[in-house]
């Protein structure tokens, strides 16, 4: 007797894409509207926001005092009270009134022209503390340029340029990766430093390039172990989906027999369009979380289409031979890729290759589905002819 999966497999497919992308889109846009029926930056009838904001610009008001403060947004400005930590991620940070301890931010730039009464960790393009600004902590930073016009009563640490205004005062030492700017007036309590390891040349703060000569020395697992465990990896998973999916993955080797060409041309669109898609989605204010997750999603795909490519390769194979079993050609697709893909250069091109034509062939099937399969390229597959076949 026949096991058709019906559409609804393939729905049951994306259904899962579609849950994955959910996950991470619903907690952010639960929390994109932190206040539902109040203005901007007015705090709720208890006195104090939300501890996480995901979504747009968030303001602390002049009057406001607010809890720690946890944002994923486009800008904060804290023009008010925040006790605690600000923690964000966003396009700026802006603190005119008063943190009472750490401020650790992801941003475009952070400015502190008010009090922060711990320390400034940071990561943008520049760093801040303003003429009226007083830092009672450390500002620590990767950044393209730290200035000082202001107090800092601990250390000042910059990955590139460190730049003291007159009229800055730092409590502690100054170190600097690449230049010093001080002007005449500026005051440095401790030493001030040239410490080129924390220039950002390396895969992180801290680490330089130099430092990367040291990988020459570490262990690495060798290329054959790896391809073994993706190997078996790919005939485990694609063992499960000609189980689990056995009309789709035959409907995939007619789709391929019939349009190679198509094929091909299908997997490179997809490869192309999915990624420009997904930077368009990260790029507005919400956004991120769903490019993140699609990101993911899309990686998983590719995953799949290479264990649907090498099957697919295999089928060619086997039906170039004259024989026409599914799992033989899971198996001799497998190994063959996996095998040609340690030959240099050509087995990254073979496997770039493989991953087009098993994404193309999927996306075409798909179609095919959902057209009802009136282009013949979605009949169902004869009988798997292994013996006990029915």
């Amino acid at each position: 007797m026949s096991q058709r999966d019906s559409p609804g497999a393939t729905r049951f497919v994306a259904l899962l894409c579609a849950l994955a992308v959910a996950a991470a889109l619903v907690p952010g846009a639960a929390a994109a509207v932190p206040f539902a029926n109040d203005s901007p930056g007015v705090a709720p009838a208890d006195g104090r926001l939300a501890d996480q904001t995901i979504g747009a610009d968030v303001v602390v008001g002049p009057d406001e005092t607010v809890s720690d403060l946890e944002v994923v947004s486009g800008d904060v400005l804290v023009r008010g009270t925040v006790e605690g930590d600000v923690e964000a991620a966003a396009g700026s940070v802006r603190i005119t009134g008063e943190v009472t301890d750490d401020v650790d931010a992801a941003a475009g730039s952070v400015t502190v022209e008010g009090r922060v009464g711990g320390t400034v960790e940071a990561a943008a393009d520049s760093v801040e503390v303003g003429p009226d600004g007083v830092v009672e902590g450390d500002v620590d930073a990767a950044a393209g340029t730290v200035t000082v016009a202001g107090a800092v009563d601990g250390d000042v640490t910059g990955s590139d340029t460190v730049r003291l205004d007159e009229g800055a005062t730092v409590g502690g030492d100054v170190a600097y990766g690449e230049t010093l700017d001080r002007a005449e007036g500026a005051a440095v309590a401790g030493t001030v430093t040239h410490d080129e390891s924390l220039q950002m040349d390396g895969l992180q703060w801290g680490i330089t390039l130099d430092d990367l000569d040291d990988l020459d020395d570490l262990a690495i697992l060798p290329s054959p172990f790896v391809s073994l465990v993706t190997g078996l990896a790919a005939l485990a998973v694609g063992a499960l989906l000609l189980v689990v999916f056995p009309d789709f993955s035959g409907e995939m080797v007619e789709t391929v027999t019939d349009q190679p060409g198509r094929s091909a041309a299908a997997g490179l669109a997809t490869m192309i369009a999915v990624p420009v898609v997904l930077l368009a989605v990260a790029m507005t204010i919400v956004g991120l979380p769903l490019a993140f997750a699609g990101g993911a999603v899309f990686a998983l795909a590719a995953w799949l289409a290479l264990v649907y490519g090498e099957f697919l390769v295999g089928s060619r194979v086997l039906d170039a031979a004259g024989r026409d079993d599914r799992w033989a050609a899971l198996v001799v697709g497998v190994v063959g890729v996996e095998l040609l893909a340690q030959v240099p250069l050509f087995g990254d091109l073979l496997t770039f290759a493989v991953v087009l034509l098993g994404l193309g062939t999927g996306a075409l099937t798909i179609a095919a589905r959902r057209r009802g399969g009136d282009d013949g390229s979605a009949e169902t597959p004869p009988p798997d002819p292994s013996p006990g076949a029915v």
